[in-house]
């Protein structure tokens, strides 16, 4: 039999000259003192061997400039005048590819476990940061096929990919020059051991070249992608739980509060040199870059030296659109995660105005797990159609397994929306939003970039006939259903417009869920 692990999280503290351990026994249970006497009294010589680790504690320095992480930093300053933002061109391009794949993977997807906040130092138990942050040394996704994952991409008919470059535990699935220390297991006779004390770790690229599988992966999905004429994008965060130097973030796992610029400056500075490095390399090495969905924030803290480095990646990359997520007004884009603004275009106060792009999983995980719960395939033709009618584009999230490939379940769902998208993309891709993105519960709205075509996307089968206001042709105009060649016939009564769907359209059903009318002249 496994012998039972028993983890008590809590702090010590002294009442009266007795000493308690302040826990509590579920997240949402009320905070509780017990003595430590009474807490340990059930492993008096029973040959049990108790392990003690110790973190430290307080407010990170960040705290001092924001309430809290989800606080957006807008700027500590006037925006300098000299920025450039995205070119045109760039932004058009991003307005164009409506419908992306977001892909999260790291380290986590080797344990099936959530991307990177199964580390977080301030939840998980100090002894897991010795297993985690030492997988480096065995992830291996041996059936990783870039052209496999572009081939995949296109039966989508999705339009662009991005990939976590990096994400919150620091692994980078590039061939990154940075250097940084991390825990290394280390042979012994009788097993494999854990030493993650500084000497006994390893000064490395933290990279996926220091694996055994050793293939820079954001170059070869970057080829394979701009074989096919996809776009190519990349997520990278700012936090980097697993370097020391980033320790003010109680996420890290080497979290200190004390830690500031001032008494530890060779350090602060490498820190900045890091992430630095890390998006000079990205920005340089792998050829045009269309979006980066930067996350996370340093919440101001070094802002002077940050600012800089986005201007200077700016410079690299003119046509690259940047999110905001750390970068305030420096960024092109806003990214609302798993909710979908309530108006078309800047309309919901949230977006702030900018162009957005919806990130949300096609699943309940980010990140690859083995008992995934997926989406419906109508709630995720829902959300591109409502997404693309206000305006925003959309990136759906999946992660591969550990062996580098996609689960067949993801792979079904995902081409289910390829057949869809390939009768109806004329409605989705490089359109613009309507003067109305809605009416009714059934009926969205898109145009074309010229205005001379309007798109109705109806839910739902329309026969015999459907009834708007919102659009009416011009007299002579030709309207016909994607997917069916033969014009359909309509008529004006009163302000309204009705298109009479032909019976013979029964047996010609072009695809499922939604259907849409092409509107010429509107």
């Amino acid at each position: 039999m496994e012998p039972k692990s028993i983890i008590y999280k809590g702090k010590v503290i002294r009442k009266d000259g007795q000493a308690f351990l302040r826990m509590r026994y579920l997240p949402t249970s009320p905070e509780i003192d017990v003595p430590l006497d009474e807490l340990l009294e059930d492993f008096d010589n029973s040959g049990v061997e108790l392990n003690v680790y110790k973190r430290n504690t307080g407010e990170p320095a960040w705290k001092k400039i924001v309430k809290d992480w989800d606080t957006e930093l807008e700027t500590p300053e006037t925006m300098d005048k000299d920025y450039q933002f995205c070119s045109d061109a760039g932004r058009e391009k991003f307005l164009d590819m409506k419908v992306g794949l977001m892909v999260h993977w790291g380290l986590y997807t080797w344990l099936g476990v959530t991307e990177s906040w199964s580390a977080y130092a301030k939840m998980a138990p100090s002894w897991f940061f010795d297993v985690y942050y030492t997988l480096w040394q065995v992830w291996n996704p041996v059936q990783f096929d870039a052209e496999e994952w572009a081939q995949l991409v296109k039966r989508a008919g999705l339009q662009f990919i991005q990939i976590t470059a990096k994400h919150c535990e620091g692994f980078a699935l590039w061939d990154t020059r940075a250097k940084v220390r991390v825990p290394k297991r280390i042979g012994s006779k009788a097993e494999w051991a854990v030493y993650p004390q500084e000497e006994k770790e390893a000064c490395i690229n933290y990279s996926v070249m220091d694996t055994p599988f050793k293939r820079d992966i954001i170059k070869e999905l970057s080829q394979a992608f701009r074989k096919h004429g996809l776009g190519f994008g990349l997520y990278y965060s700012h936090w980097d739980w697993e370097d020391p130097n980033f320790r003010w973030d109680e996420g890290n796992r080497c979290f200190d509060p004390a830690y500031n610029e001032k008494d530890n400056p060779a350090e602060w500075k490498a820190m900045i040199e890091r992430e630095r490095t890390h998006l000079t390399e990205l920005f340089s090495n792998y050829g045009p870059i269309d979006q980066v969905f930067f996350d996370t924030t340093w919440f101001g803290l070094a802002w002077p030296e940050f600012k800089q480095m986005i201007k200077d990646m700016r410079k690299l990359q003119p046509d690259c659109m940047f999110s905001d997520r750390g970068l305030g007004p420096y960024g092109d884009f806003t990214s609302p995660e798993r909710w979908i603004p309530t108006e078309a275009g800047g309309g919901d106060p949230r977006v702030k105005g900018r162009i957005w792009q919806l990130c949300d999983p096609i699943g309940t995980h980010w990140s690859y797990v083995p008992d995934e719960v997926y989406k419906s395939k109508e709630t995720l033709l829902h959300n591109i159609i409502d997404v693309v009618a206000k305006g925003g584009t959309i990136v759906l999230d999946q992660g591969p397994m550990p062996n580098g490939r996609f689960p067949q379940e993801a792979i079904d769902l995902l081409e289910t929306i390829g057949r869809w998208l390939k009768v109806n993309g004329e409605a989705i891709y490089a359109t613009r939003p309507y003067k109305v993105y809605k009416e009714g519960d059934r009926i969205y709205y898109t145009r074309s970039k010229d205005s001379k075509h309007v798109y109705l996307i109806r839910v739902g089968w329309p026969f015999p006939s459907i009834k708007v206001s919102s659009v009416v042709p011009r007299e002579g105009s030709k309207i016909t259903m994607l997917g069916i060649d033969d014009p359909v016939p309509w008529h004006v009564e009163g302000k309204e417009l009705v298109i009479d769907v032909p019976p013979a359209f029964n047996d010609k059903i072009p695809c499922e869920y939604a259907y849409c009318f092409k509107i010429e002249q509107a």
